[in-house]
């Protein structure tokens, strides 16, 4: 582990001097370049294969959707200069900016957006997005700056839709059956800031000049890659980088102290969650007791999650419970089927349905006479989820259920869930604006794909397709809660806490950056607001 910090100290030191000048702004050559330090390095650069938050933020400054979110999570205009929608509500017209250019120098045109949506609807890739172009039946092209798309019923998030549109004219070469490990190394977009290079933990974005749009104040961007948030927090407060997403709560009282560092933590949409096999297929191999709701439903009351969030989040983080968080207007709370923390409850529910401790050793019996035993999976280099994993196993001994430990790297644990050869996993997942995105997670059809628990409920998956259907934002949030009523009595997900990310600028080298929304994060946050305003200290 120390050889790993030592690497990537060793990597800011160097770029301190290969991009003239530690800790942004102003450097030699006149540009200015703003650095920010992760705890993630991108997955790929492939739109259509990336899962990876820090991935999103990426194609958000290099691509640009038909419409994006301003800061009040409201539809504006990107390469849509307008649109309108019929009056049945199944067709939608989008009128294009006209001039735009690729950062290759071809013009983007109607045609781009058509290739792109129907690669992702007929590839089935795009995990971020594949939900965005559901229910799109025709796309057609009248002219270069025009895409009409007819939908089978009316499409409620049309206009909540980030996804990325890709240059047909580089895109279509690739053969089908590549798509899926193109490197895109060259990433050629419309955006405002352009690909420069990535390697060894360290991706670099340059303004692109020729943006259609306001142009941003910073010329360059460099997202640097740590093994470790100590030595992240450290460069931060050395001023060898301006910025850090993803601090824990000691380092954020570390960096407090420094009068010239603004640090906020700030609730981003997403959760992270205790994922639980209950696949039916014979495929699975996880622990067939874990197929009983039952016995989720009592692991959720036995499990103290304020105390969890105070010891092992140190303090960062708010009680979760349904698919959506808390505070946004799609959130279900749920009402008497609540499940608070009650070890009495959680023991209560596995008494009646039949788990008793036959020998009298403190650990129950499932119904085929073994022990109620269940692996517990957390990524080994995730402190507050390995910690998180041993407070839950103390927990569960209370109702009789003997949980192990065992940890291991994001890479392993992902091909055990696609395999189903798992019981329970402690991960986390980013959500968006549209409940749509985080909902279809536990579809059906999701199954050995982001469906990790392989959940299946026919209404469940009946009243997700409907609510895309709803345009009426008030009938549609009626039936959002339904949905989420339905995965919270399931239990496939034990949602242990709804995430706040620690994100710090250096406030003495830069302004013109903020919150958003109020109480969320300067990056991270579904817009690219402050990429674009950030500005040097005069």
């Amino acid at each position: 582990m120390k050889k790993r910090m030592f690497i990537a100290f060793l990597l800011v030191f160097a770029l301190c001097f290969s991009f003239a000048g530690c800790g942004g702004g102003a450097a030699e050559s006149g540009l200015t370049t703003f650095r920010i330090g992760t705890t993630t390095d991108i997955d790929s650069l492939n739109p259509l294969v990336s899962y990876m938050q820090l991935g999103a933020e990426v194609f958000m400054l290099v691509y640009d959707p038909l419409v994006r979110y301003d800061e009040n999570y409201e539809p504006t205009a990107s390469l849509a200069e307008s649109w309108t929608i019929s009056d049945d509500q199944l067709t939608w017209t989008f009128k294009l900016k006209e001039g735009v250019l690729w950062h290759d120098g071809e013009p983007f045109t109607s045609e781009d957006v058509k290739y792109t949506y129907e690669l992702i609807l007929d590839s089935g890739l795009g995990y971020m997005y594949s939900s965005y172009p559901t229910g799109i039946t025709t796309i057609e092209c009248p002219d270069a700056s025009t895409v009409v798309m007819t939908t089978d019923s009316p499409k409620a998030n049309m206009l909540m839709n980030t996804t990325p549109i890709l240059p047909k004219h580089i895109w279509e070469a690739i053969p089908a059956e590549e798509m899926e490990t193109y490197p895109n190394d060259a990433m050629i977009g419309t955006g405002p800031f352009k690909f420069d290079s990535s390697s060894e933990g360290v991706l670099k974005l340059v303004k692109n000049s020729e943006y259609f749009g306001t142009a941003a104040i910073v010329d360059e961007y460099v997202f640097v890659s740590y093994d470790n948030s100590d030595t992240l927090a450290q460069s931060l407060s050395l001023g060898e980088i301006d910025a850090v997403i993803g601090l824990n709560s000691a380092q954020k009282a570390q960096v407090e102290k420094d009068g010239n560092i603004a640090v906020i933590s700030g609730s981003v949409p997403g959760f992270t969650q205790i994922g639980i096999n209950c696949w039916e297929d014979p495929a699975s191999k996880g622990h067939p007791a874990l197929k009983d709701k039952a016995i989720r439903q009592a692991m959720d009351c036995a499990i103290d999650k304020q105390k969890l969030i105070d010891m092992a989040y140190g303090g960062e983080g708010e009680v979760g419970t349904t698919l959506v968080n808390n505070g946004d207007f799609w959130h279900y709370e749920p009402g008497q089927e609540f499940r608070g923390y009650d070890v009495v409850k959680g023991n209560f529910l596995l008494d009646a349905a039949g788990y008793v401790d036959v020998d009298g050793d403190g650990i129950r019996e499932d119904k085929a006479g073994g022990k109620m035993q269940f692996k517990l999976i957390s990524i080994g280099d995730n402190t507050e989820e390995v910690k998180a994993g041993q407070m839950i196993t103390a927990d569960c001994r209370e109702i009789g259920i003997d949980i192990k430990t065992e940890t291991m790297d994001d890479g392993a644990l992902y091909d055990l869930i696609i395999a189903g050869s798992y019981d329970m996993f402690i991960w986390g997942w980013g959500a968006d604006v549209d409940p749509t995105v985080i909902m279809q997670l536990l579809t059906t059809d999701q199954i050995g794909a982001n469906n990790e628990p392989g959940f299946s409920n026919a209404e469940y998956d009946r009243l997700f397709y409907e609510q895309q259907k709803i345009m009426d934002k008030t009938e549609r949030q009626n039936m959002v809660f339904i949905v989420q009523k339905i995965a919270y009595e399931e239990a496939p997900y034990i949602i242990l806490v709804y995430d706040r990310n620690i994100q710090a600028i250096r406030k003495d080298k830069w302004t013109n950056f903020k919150q958003i929304p109020d109480n969320g994060g300067f990056f991270y946050n579904m817009t690219f607001d402050n990429y674009m305003k950030i500005s040097p200290v005069e």
